[in-house]
């Protein structure tokens, strides 16, 4: 009997324990959001924010296993509504026993209207053709799915087109498919999958097959084997007085993979344009998830007046954040409070004097000499987050552009990002990027929306089978109707 009670008795301590540990790992995440993360109440007042935190916090009065602890995390950065703002597991929940359990996904699939359409599979195509829809997964639709995992992935305001994406294959330069990395977090935890699809075929029937998940090393090759690593600029010209610039990031490891220095690259090709005097240019921005200043860069050549890049730039903070020791990088953070001001919000803004050493967006720009005069016309879509989406912002604000595609992944107000911190929590060990600097661009913008195109444009399943480029085929067309009149 007292061994039981012994027993009893550890098993209690060890819960209070895990729980204290939880409750301590969220009380620092919470006091690092309060603290330097300068976008807390951006998308949502103080009043709602604290509930939302109390709220989770409650939620921790008994322990929960990592993957809850984390599930918590995760949702708490998406509600912030913010891109770039991005919990991660610790780098040891995915053990060799996690991937025993955990099988991934082994399918690929484009999203339309909400839909879900089989593009590659790791087996023989002839289990699920390419095209046909898939309607459940164990049993669970494709909606009731779309509503556990949509939340959990962080997006500017209230754009739907980003989470959309990006549970897709939506670039070359991403870490990871959202989908394999969320499913087994926010749905289920499998080793094989029931699926119900649509025969693309055979639309009047619904069929069911059981297919096994992919193991560590099958996962590793079909992913390796779907996506495959472009050039991250290309310029050609589609037909006369039409070119075609296609930019796929902005990332700088991705131009150094390529030995490509877009500096010069913009120089020759604008100056190009200029002598060539071609009335027409195609700037592709589809699926660039975003990357440096070379965006910024590029707007001097697309712009024909002078601009303001930025209305203002806040911080949360002065001297060394207060939970320095917390995060990674925490020592390399320290800001002078000389250079900055309070504002109403409570947030820091820089000080004029310190504009041109600081912060020189904040002054006025000047187009380039050989910036481009003629039309133009731009593809985007909800993959288009970030530096893409700030270029585009600037483009239609400016009236700049023609839009085709869907709205933008990034907010027109500007993201918050440009710096970051990486707080590691002391127990849970999982690590949380955090955004240092709100940018609010200075453009016309509605809160929370990215840039609506011109011209809504998708593909159909159909063109994604047959390699037809829809977006590029309608934008063509629009040229070709506006140079018969």
């Amino acid at each position: 009997m007292k061994l039981i009670h012994l027993l009893v008795s550890l098993t209690l301590s060890i819960g209070a324990l895990a729980q204290t540990a939880q409750q301590e790992d969220f009380s620092i995440f919470r006091k690092t959001l309060e603290t330097i993360y300068p976008s807390l109440y951006r998308y949502s007042d103080s009043v709602n924010i604290s509930a939302y935190l109390d709220k989770q916090f409650e939620g921790l009065s008994r322990p929960v296993d990592e993957t809850e602890f984390y599930k918590i995390i995760a949702l708490t950065c998406a509600r912030l509504r913010d891109e770039h703002l991005i919990a991660k597991p610790s780098p040891g929940y995915f053990t060799e026993q996690y991937f025993d359990k955990v099988k991934a996904f082994p399918f690929t699939f484009k999203i339309i209207n909400r839909r879900f359409y089989i593009l590659k599979s790791a087996f023989n195509p002839s289990i699920i053709k390419p095209g046909s829809e898939l309607i459940s997964i164990n049993g669970r639709s494709m909606e009731e799915i779309l509503n556990l995992l949509l939340p959990a992935i962080p997006a500017d305001g209230y754009i739907q087109t980003f989470r959309l994406r990006h549970l897709e294959d939506y670039s070359t330069t991403q870490e990871q498919s959202l989908f394999d990395m969320l499913y087994p977090s926010f749905v289920e935890q499998a080793g094989s999958f029931r699926l119900e699809y649509i025969p693309v075929d055979e639309p009047s029937i619904k069929q069911t097959v059981v297919v096994d998940g992919l193991a560590r090393a099958a996962y590793k090759k079909f992913y390796k084997e779907r996506l495959a690593l472009d050039t991250p600029l290309t310029f050609t010209y589609l037909k006369p007085g039409v070119a075609y610039l296609r930019i796929r990031s902005f990332l700088g490891w991705h131009r150094r993979i390529f030995k490509q220095n877009f500096d010069s690259l913009y120089s020759v090709i604008f100056n190009e344009l200029k002598v060539k005097k071609i009335p027409h240019l195609i700037l592709d921005l589809r699926n660039n998830e975003g990357g440096d200043n070379t965006g910024e860069k590029l707007l001097a050549y697309l712009l024909q007046k002078p601009y303001r890049h930025f209305d203002r730039l806040e911080k949360r903070y002065v001297g060394l954040p207060a939970i320095s020791n917390y995060l990674e990088n925490g020592k390399d953070l320290y800001l002078a409070d000389s250079m900055f001001y309070r504002n109403e919000a409570g947030n820091y803004q820089v000080k004029k004097e310190y504009y041109q050493s600081w912060a020189p967006l904040l002054l006025e720009q000047q187009p380039r000499d050989n910036h481009f005069d003629g039309r133009l016309t731009v593809l985007a879509n909800g993959a288009s987050g970030s530096m893409a989406a700030v270029v585009c912002s600037f483009l239609k604000s400016n009236q700049r552009a023609v839009f085709v595609g869907e709205e933008t992944g990034g907010a027109m107000e500007g993201p918050t990002s440009r710096s970051s911190a990486k707080l590691i929590l002391p127990n849970s060990h999982i690590s949380i990027t955090v955004p240092l600097t709100k940018t609010v661009n200075a453009v016309t913008y509605i809160k929370g929306r990215g840039v609506i195109p011109d011209y809504w444009v998708e593909p159909t399943v159909e063109d994604l089978l047959r390699g037809v480029d829809t977006e590029l085929d309608f934008a063509l067309k629009l040229i070709e109707q506006k140079n018969r009149h």
